[in-house]
């Protein structure tokens, strides 16, 4: 157990490894109801989040969700989240537990009339149920059709017993999977009956070593690692999230980027020579430094150290061999295309 953020959250239940082979073969549960969520509500709201995202906003309607950010002025990565349109006025955001009070002030300090924020974080739990049986141990616990049908990033209001549910097929592991949203104090009962349903099928608890280890290899960027409020979207590996056409907070600052580049860029690695890389490993080229490592480590599925390394421009691209400074020596290294590992969609 450790401290993240004033939780107290699990490494891992029993082994790293075989938590990450359960999520990739079978399935696995995560609590992490130390994410923030703030209620949107009112008839502005919608007005009111156009000027926050750099994102499209005709991606979202009611029963969807999108993944975005907020920027500061100069473009740098206030704190990724997760938007859900629940109706034309109401939203649900999904946002990082360090950064619930950042988020809360910016929002606060942008927000006008017809507009209301409710942080209904401590109130509100969020399970995880990742991996290709889910939706089979899913089902054993929620008798609601509409379940078998849900796309990627769509979501559903239910119930677990007599408690509402929020039903979204997304989650952060590159496999099919739910995150499931439900007051805090029947959390519980849902993770038991869940943990019960899915005993035969291999279902695995599930702890922040796997979380990490999953999202490393679906090369998803982490704030604090990849995303802060130094580095740009397009500098971050998330530079597909800017395409609104709308007037948003650091509008300029992105578009200069988008028209005329980066100063840095998001590359990803998998080392030839055996070792285990980790978050601040310098990234070199042709005897120089020229960048370090934002998220790195071993990859149970691929069986090698892999990592996501923010670095100068235009100095290399996909293909290029690189070396990789761990423990005062230099690792061979090649640069390879994001993902390591594709996003598993459930078959038909």
């Amino acid at each position: 157990m450790v401290d993240f953020a004033g939780w107290e959250l699990p490494v891992m239940y029993n082994s790293i490894f075989d938590e990450h082979y359960a999520v990739r073969t079978s399935a696995g549960i995560f609590d992490v109801s130390h994410m923030g969520e703030i209620e949107i509500t009112g008839p502005r709201a919608e007005n009111f989040l156009r000027k926050l995202i750099p994102t499209r906003f005709d991606k979202l309607a009611p029963g969807k969700s999108m993944y975005s950010c907020f920027c500061n002025e100069k473009g740098g990565v206030i704190d990724d989240l997760f938007i859900y349109m629940r109706g034309t006025d109401s939203f649900f955001l999904v946002v990082n537990a360090s950064t619930v009070g950042k988020d809360l002030l910016w929002l606060v300090n942008h927000s006008g009339p017809g507009v209301e924020i409710h942080d209904v974080s401590i109130k509100t739990a969020k399970i995880d149920l990742q991996g290709p049986l889910s939706r089979d141990i899913l089902r054993e616990v929620i008798d609601d059709e509409r379940i078998a049908g849900l796309q990627r990033f769509g979501f559903i209001e239910t119930r677990f017993e007599n408690a509402p549910l929020m039903v979204s097929q997304s989650g952060y592991t590159g496999e099919y999977g739910f995150e499931l949203y439900l007051p805090s104090d029947e959390a519980s009962g849902l993770w038991r009956s869940l943990l019960f349903a899915g005993r035969e099928a291999g279902l695995r608890p599930c702890g922040l070593g796997a979380r990490d280890s999953l999202r490393l290899e679906s090369c998803y960027s982490l704030y604090g690692h990849e995303l802060d409020e130094t580095a740009t979207p397009a500098e971050s590996g998330i530079g597909w999230v800017v395409s609104s056409g709308d007037e948003y907070i650091g509008r300029d600052a992105l578009m200069e980027q988008k028209e005329h580049g980066a100063p840095r860029e998001t590359v990803y690695f998998e080392l030839f020579d055996k070792g285990v890389p980790r978050e601040g490993c310098g990234v070199y080229h042709s005897g120089k430094e020229i960048g370090k490592a934002t998220s790195a480590g071993f990859s149970p599925t691929l069986k090698k150290g892999i990592g996501i390394a923010r670095v100068a421009s235009g100095v290399v691209r996909t293909g290029d061999d690189v070396e990789i400074l761990i423990r005062e020596k230099h690792l061979r290294a090649r640069l390879v295309a994001r993902p390591f590992y594709a996003y598993n969609y459930l078959p038909a």
